[in-house]
């Protein structure tokens, strides 16, 4: 099919479109039969598909044994057309199977198989090594477990784990600087009306009240939570009215901005392997850590990965510095966010130091008003 050419709209995967339309071919589809877009010729769009498919998996005849009597090759491997399935590659245009038909005939005869079939792809490896450490800090060791397990190329121990987790973070941009001037929100259910009320009350609470695991930091450990809005504070309570109090930031906040994370770049991507797996694992890892916990008896114990995950971040050494907390998205409200903030009351304002000189308060605080619902 030398002389076929396809056009970019026969494809849904916006890398292979984009992919196609730097050829600027001819327009004029031999697959759709429309001239609405540009094309490449047929060959060197199967020679892509086979380059990119070569950076994520291996080839069977390289990798696998074979036994006759097992019926084959022994271990997962797939035809070229059990492959275009395995990629999901949607082609809105191929009503009648021809295209998909055409490029898995072109391919190599060869079976395929998974790029190291003797090991766990990174973001494999990642997901069962957090997995690993949830049952571990939730069932099995509570304090000393960075060191439990080993290191091998399908494993992480905890410490290397949360390690590649702030490194990879760090890479990929998510250590952001919020802007000096944001204001951030904070609620209370617990005032009546008429209460006089002040930036200590808005502040986290003293260590001996404490009481409440939250996502962040586990009881007995005060942490300050502010919100992006009046609306996600008061969403946050899961009641209808409280006294909310605003801060404003008056110096830039360095954060681990887990609000939106990059797209994991597609199977067609230029992007390096490396970069692929790692953000697959991190979406899933974000989406768990941020998955919504019911308010029960429970809690203490669904919250304490990503408790011991902040303590770690809190803690970590990254180039631009120490954190002054992690962002991350409400889970009751879709538009707004939470700050998870790491300062202590006296780089809050809200103390001075007894012995030394004191910080200049990071934050001032503004007002207190009631917020409702209606």
């Amino acid at each position: 099919m030398q002389s076929h050419r396809v056009c970019f709209s026969c494809f849904s995967n916006q890398d292979l479109r984009d992919w196609i339309r730097e050829h600027n071919g001819p327009r004029g589809c031999s697959f759709c039969g429309k001239y609405d877009s540009s094309t490449v010729e047929f060959h060197k769009l199967v020679s892509r598909i086979e380059e990119c498919l070569r950076r994520y998996y291996g080839r069977a005849v390289d990798q696998l044994g074979y036994c006759t009597a097992e019926g084959g090759y022994l271990g997962n491997h797939w035809d070229s057309w059990d492959m275009l399935d395995l990629i999901r590659l949607e082609l809105p245009r191929d009503d009648d199977s021809s295209l998909n038909t055409a490029i898995a005939s072109d391919m190599t005869d060869e079976p395929w198989c998974d790029y190291d079939a003797g090991a766990l792809n990174l973001d494999d490896a990642l997901w069962s090594s957090w997995k690993n450490f949830c049952q571990t800090v939730k069932h099995r060791r509570r304090f000393f477990f960075h060191n439990s397990g080993s290191d091998s190329h399908d494993s992480f121990t905890p410490a290397s784990l949360l390690s590649t987790i702030a490194g990879a973070s760090e890479n990929l941009g998510l250590v952001v600087e919020l802007p000096s001037g944001l204001g951030l929100w904070r609620a209370r259910t617990d005032f009546t009306k008429g209460k006089r009320v002040g930036a200590a009350d808005f502040g986290p609470p003293p260590v001996e009240f404490a009481q409440q695991s939250n996502r962040m930091n586990p009881a007995g450990i005060s942490m300050l939570y502010l919100a992006s809005s009046k609306s996600t504070a008061l969403k946050e309570t899961r009641k209808d009215q409280a006294k909310v109090g605003l801060w404003r930031s008056k110096r830039p906040l360095r954060v681990l901005d887990l609000r939106s994370l990059p797209p994991v770049p597609t199977i067609f991507s230029d992007d390096v392997r490396g970069l692929k797996l790692t953000l697959s694992f991190l979406h899933e890892f974000t989406n768990d850590i941020m998955k919504p916990v019911a308010r029960d008896n429970k809690v203490h114990i669904d919250y304490l990965p990503s408790q011991v995950v902040s303590e770690y971040m809190r803690d970590f050494a990254f180039a631009a510095g120490a954190l002054d907390g992690i962002a991350y998205g409400s889970t009751v409200h879709q538009r707004g966010w939470n700050l998870a903030v790491f300062l202590d009351p006296t780089e809050l304002g809200l103390e001075t130091v007894k012995w030394g000189i004191t910080p200049p308060p990071v934050f001032s605080f503004e007002k207190a008003i009631w917020a409702s619902c209606a």
